[in-house]
């Protein structure tokens, strides 16, 4: 009967990462465990109201750095496990990472966690960050496992000693759902070109839309798309070059997209210009499995979803003019280039990206923790 199955906590810095990175994962959980989703409380998201497990919700900026606020966040979350009782936490983001092992040490509740990049984390300087620094190296040998994104961060934390080898690896990020997202080719003489990812500056928004500018301008046929939600932070791109852009037709922001495989369908070609520490960026697997071309830095994280001048091309950071010209190249490729760099994508969402393998590691270290445990 489900009282008595085992009970497991996902835990994330918002209800909108759960959602949109972890609905398959949670939604096979469901099967086997009593299963909660845990995200620091917001007014305006109602995001897993279609996903059939329990609510949990605590106090936290994700990118705040008050020590007394921090102390009380930290408090939220112990109160959360402590009334819940998990006998598994599962953690996705650097800060839900050290708070979940800080609180399961000391509720003796099994912890894993994952390293979807290192984020905000990695510029953290001063005295913060020599205090997050040695939070990680204490805390994330206790976890039962850790999971990686990408092989750059994997290899970093190995090499530190941070983390064990045996009680860790490397996922394909979050994965594909190689049935919701199909390829699609479009036949028309312009080309359409999207980008979608959070509204900061280190995604390379602002690069995207001055590379859309000099297209523009150009007289190339080209249309440009802007996606994503957006963000309140320090690093956020200011709303008047959003709304300008818009206005002058440069871009057409498109906000937060709920069906981004209807979305897909209509591009073709994914741009992420990207100098953020990433894990592996969903869009880009999913602009994989959909089968579109690829424009993005070489960057741990991003250049494992792409063969360069194969399914797509490389382009240096914080560079308009390379981005332009990869546009540009992207614009001028006949039908028959296009469609071989199209099923390539395709192939290496397929050879690599499932998200039936990455459910099934969540799964299997799942089993493996709780039968250890007495």
């Amino acid at each position: 009967m489900r009282e008595f199955m085992k009970k497991v906590f996902f835990v994330a810095n918002s209800e909108w990462y759960l959602k949109n990175f972890r609905e398959s994962t949670i939604s096979e959980f469901i099967k086997y465990y009593d299963t909660y989703c845990a995200f620091p409380y917001e007014k305006k998201n109602n995001d897993l109201d279609d996903v059939v497990a329990k609510i949990c919700t605590f106090s936290m900026n994700p990118h705040g750095k008050n020590p007394f606020r921090e102390f009380f966040s930290l408090f939220t979350v112990f109160y959360c496990f402590l009334k819940n009782r998990p006998d598994l936490v599962f953690s996705f983001n650097p800060k839900t990472n050290i708070y979940s092992l800080i609180c399961c040490f000391f509720l003796k509740i099994p912890c894993v966690v994952n390293v979807s990049g290192v984020g905000v984390a990695s510029e953290l300087r001063g005295v913060v960050g020599r205090v997050y620094d040695f939070l990680c190296s204490k805390l994330y040998k206790r976890a039962k496992f850790v999971f990686f994104q990408n092989n750059e961060d994997y290899e970093n934390y190995i090499r530190r000693n941070i983390v064990e080898e045996d009680k860790s690896c490397v996922l394909p990020g979050s994965g594909v759902n190689l049935n919701r997202y199909k390829q699609s080719c479009r036949v028309g003489k312009t080309s359409n070109f999207l980008m979608a990812s959070r509204l900061i500056r280190q995604k390379g928004v602002e690069e995207y839309i001055s590379a859309a500018q000099v297209m523009v301008d150009s007289g190339r046929t080209c249309k440009f798309y802007l996606a994503g939600v957006e963000d309140e932070s320090s690093r956020a791109i200011d709303k008047k070059l959003l709304s300008s852009s818009s206005k002058k037709g440069v871009i057409e922001f498109l906000g937060h997209v709920r069906d981004m495989p209807s979305l897909l369908d209509e591009m073709d070609c994914v741009v992420l210009p990207s100098y953020y520490p990433e894990g592996t960026p969903k869009i880009l697997i999913e602009a994989a499995a959909s089968g579109k071309i690829i424009i993005t830095t070489n960057t741990p994280g991003c250049r494992e979803v792409v063969e360069n001048g194969i399914n797509g091309f490389f382009v240096k950071p914080m560079s308009i003019s390379e981005l332009s010209n990869c546009i540009s190249k992207v614009n001028s490729l006949d039908e028959d280039e296009a469609l071989a760099m199209q099923n390539r994508s395709r192939e290496i969402a397929e050879e690599r990206y499932s998200e039936d393998y990455v459910i099934m590691k969540y799964l299997e270290i799942a089993e493996r923790v709780l039968q250890r445990k007495h």
